[in-house]
């Protein structure tokens, strides 16, 4: 069918259909020309058909469509813009349009991050055009906009993939975010391919920890996920596996779990230098309903939530059965970034015995806890220096060789994160896993896309 004959056939129901498919294979560039004669107060073409036609080229048209919407300056232009966006007709809808298409990459931003804060499902056309915004920061609030939106931005996204918009690079990493297994087929392929030519070619590189982590004298991976009742593996790089551990301000996969980042997933390491280090929180079965009570207690803000210490009691119960199981495990942990939370800590344990366990919170005018005598890791530096509660700048404090710290232990007794390198001794790749926390949740999050 001639494209004159299409656009005349949209004003007949019985050759709509076919005259619809016609115009749409003539290619995108017509979307702009059919909305602006569709704008038109006296338009040439049928409304009804050419909504039809500007629908059925989907998501390549969201981006014409949202700017129109967000300089439409009567109702009927309003209502047009969004049946083609299927999206309700409300203030809203223009407001978040006007917001979207702005100049500051600060209102984009914003936008996006409001539609997936408040769990805006019906304008979720509206963010795609963000997925491609040359701001990686919008992007990135895009992403995680679809990743709170859930699944219901599935077959959205899907369609945004399968087309040929600079977007489909980012629909697939929002895919991601909302859950490992929406991913089609043929792009989990490309995925694993590409995550293998990266864990080859990738040398672990040093980084600080934030809050805590596990060393096993083991190169037994299979005995370590089982001693932390973790399950569905899969094989990362040290970087996209320790990014949830870093400094805040450059964990990609945080959002996709919210307030469970730290205890869905764990990430088991490579055998550096004869250890196997293990991130994160680990929460096995039988402690998933106390785990769900407590972090219920810490979210609610009316709540006056004081720490009873049973996490002190259960560290060592932990470190003491793996050492039983791989003769030594340690844990070690710090968190100094927020100013009122700091905090360190380190449990050694030696074939079922606890043989130092030091845990000291600086927002607190109480004494460090200790068990068991001062280890020979510790010989030769201070501890609990008043020097610590006078600091301007926490951070600065990491790199003293004359002060008890829990990278500095680490280095004494198994393998410090923030010396990794070339001349570590390393031994096959890394995998990230589920807890009990994280099996409900499934893997999901985006790491740099």
């Amino acid at each position: 069918m001639e494209l004159r004959t299409a656009v005349a056939g949209l004003a007949d129901p019985a050759f709509r259909a076919e005259a619809v498919e016609a115009i749409v294979a003539a290619g995108d560039d017509l979307i702009e020309l059919l909305l602006w004669e569709l704008l038109d107060p006296d338009p040439r073409v049928d409304r009804v058909g050419g909504i039809a036609v500007l629908r059925r080229f989907g998501p390549v048209a969201y981006r014409a469509v949202t700017e129109q919407l967000a300089i439409a300056e009567t109702p009927d232009a309003v209502e047009l813009c969004c049946q083609v966006l299927d999206i309700p007709v409300t203030p809203d809808a223009t407001k978040y349009a006007l917001e979207i298409c702005s100049e500051d990459p600060e209102d984009r931003a914003g936008s996006a991050f409001v539609l997936g804060y408040r769990r805006r499902r019906e304008y979720a056309p509206l963010l795609v055009p963000l997925l491609a915004d040359p701001v990686q920061r919008v992007r990135a609030e895009a992403i995680s906009a679809f990743g709170r939106l859930g699944r219901s931005a599935v077959p959205l996204l899907r369609r945004v993939r399968g087309s040929r918009m600079p977007e489909r690079r980012y629909a697939l990493a929002a895919l991601n975010q909302i859950g490992w297994d929406t991913t089609e087929p043929r792009d989990l392929k490309v995925l694993a391919r590409w995550m293998r030519s990266k864990i080859a070619a990738e040398v672990a590189e040093p980084f600080v920890p934030q809050d805590g982590w596990y060393a096993i004298r083991t190169a037994d991976r299979a005995a370590v996920l089982e001693a932390f009742g973790l399950s569905d593996p899969v094989a990362v790089t040290w970087s996209m596996g320790t990014d949830t551990w870093r400094e805040h301000d450059s964990r990609h996969s945080r959002t996709a779990y919210g307030e469970h980042a730290d205890c869905a997933r764990m990430y088991v390491s490579p055998v550096l230098d004869g250890w196997t280090l293990v991130f994160g929180t680990p929460v096995i079965e039988r402690e998933l309903d106390r785990h769900d009570y407590e972090m219920s207690r810490m979210l609610d803000l009316d709540a006056d939530y004081t720490p009873d210490g049973r996490e002190h009691q259960e560290r060592r119960a932990r470190c003491a059965a793996l050492s039983e199981r791989f003769g030594q495990a340690h844990w070690y942990g710090q968190n100094h970034e927020s100013g009122c939370d700091d905090w360190w800590g380190w449990c050694l344990a030696a074939h079922g015995e606890i043989l130092r366990y030091y845990y000291r919170d600086f927002d607190e005018h109480v004494d460090p806890i200790r068990v068991g005598s001062r280890h020979a890791a510790e010989a030769g530096v201070l501890f609990d220096s008043t020097k610590i509660e006078d600091r301007e700048d926490f951070r600065q404090q990491d790199g003293l060789s004359d002060m008890a710290t829990p990278l500095l232990v680490a280095g004494r007794t198994s393998v410090d994160p923030s010396r990794i390198g070339a001349n570590t001794r390393t031994q096959g790749h890394g995998v990230l896993a589920l807890t009990a926390c994280g099996r409900r949740l499934g893997h999901r999050g985006v790491f740099g896309m």
